[in-house]
């Protein structure tokens, strides 16, 4: 409405006014001859007409719309991220080929033909890249270098030098002898023991060589009172060096003296002028042999058994023109020749 208030106005202010339009040709105009050649007349008389009302504005007012219902909030549905795994594809070499493309020219010039001119460009050839070079094999150094297992050497052998400490008896015959064989046996109390101690080199696994001092003690096969020191040299075979328990084989010499005592006078006995008691003096001279077990219980201490029978003969000044040692009462047979049996253990010290 504000828009087409003044237009009007201009329409009607325009129409109220020709004469003054036409008043306004100006002579000798082509669109004003018409209006020269008719006679004049007087001019009619025109109602005027009324003046337009004044223009009002008019203001519309427009409607408030309703503001528009609220949309409910969209309900998200959380969930757990799906698990996404990515996997390169294989990288292989495009090789893009683009057709030629053909290009017109056209040339028009005044007074001539048209010429059409086709220029071919060349297809353009996309190479390859050249594939990348190999990865280089880097080869991490070992944290730890291994060794090389190599068997422990032989150990060389070396000379071992032994001490030998060792508790022993002495086996001899009893009664039931005498009541079998119906000879003389030894005296029902005799018996002896002793210790004693041997010095041993060693100088090859399988050899060893000892000298041996001894003291034996006790009642003898006569039933005197003895006391005997033999000292004896004798050589070691080991069958079985190189094991744990070792058996040997054993044999040599021996040289020995005994003192025998008693309180009852005896031919065989001289009378003792520092008391009374008898006593006499011998020496031996024999030879023993046996087997034993040597345990090695490391390599410096080992354990010792062993059984040696001996045989000797008295070597003294009165063992030709004195009386005999041994007497056998039934046939008077005399000797000075006597053997038993000896048993021995105990331990060998090594260095």
């Amino acid at each position: 409405m504000r828009r087409l208030t003044p237009a009007f106005i201009v329409a009607a202010a325009a129409l109220s006014q020709p004469a003054v339009a036409l008043a306004d040709c100006p002579p000798g105009s082509w669109f004003c001859a018409d209006e020269a050649q008719a006679p004049a007349q007087p001019p009619a008389e025109v109602d005027t007409l009324p003046p337009p009302p004044p223009a009002v504005e008019v203001i519309e007012e427009e409607e408030a719309l309703p503001p528009p219902p609220a949309r409910p909030a969209p309900q998200v549905r959380r969930s757990q991220p799906p698990v996404v795994i990515y996997q390169p594809a294989p990288q292989q070499p495009q090789v893009v080929q683009q057709q030629p493309a053909q290009t017109q020219i056209i040339i028009v010039a005044p007074g001539a033909r048209t010429h059409v001119v086709r220029r071919h460009h060349p297809a353009v050839r996309v190479t390859p890249p050249p594939p990348p070079p190999p990865p280089a094999r880097v080869m991490a150094a070992p944290a730890r270098l291994r060794t090389p297992i190599v068997a422990p050497a032989k150990r060389r052998w070396q000379p071992e030098w032994g001490l030998n400490l060792r508790l022993q008896g002495i086996m001899m015959g009893g009664d039931h002898d005498r009541r079998d064989n119906g000879q003389q046996g030894a005296h029902p109390d005799a018996g002896m023991g002793g210790f004693g101690l041997g010095l041993r080199y060693r100088p090859v696994p399988a050899f060893a060589i000892e000298g041996s001092f001894d003291i034996i003690g006790g009642t003898d096969f006569n039933g005197f009172d003895r006391v005997e020191t033999p000292f004896s040299l004798n050589g070691i075979l080991y069958v079985n060096p190189r094991s744990r328990a070792q058996f040997y084989l054993t044999g040599g010499v021996n040289w020995s003296s005994a003192t025998v005592q008693s309180e009852d006078a005896d031919p065989r006995l001289s009378p003792n002028p520092e008391g009374n008691n008898f006593s006499a003096e011998y020496s031996y001279f024999g030879g023993q042999g046996g087997i034993g077990l040597e345990f090695r219980v490391s390599r410096r201490l080992a354990l010792n058994i062993d059984a040696l029978a001996f045989i000797r003969k008295r070597t003294d000044d009165n063992a030709e023109t004195g009386p005999a040692e041994f007497v056998d009462p039934n046939t008077g047979r005399t000797t000075n020749t006597s053997g038993g049996g000896l048993f021995r253990g105990g331990m060998t010290f090594w260095w």
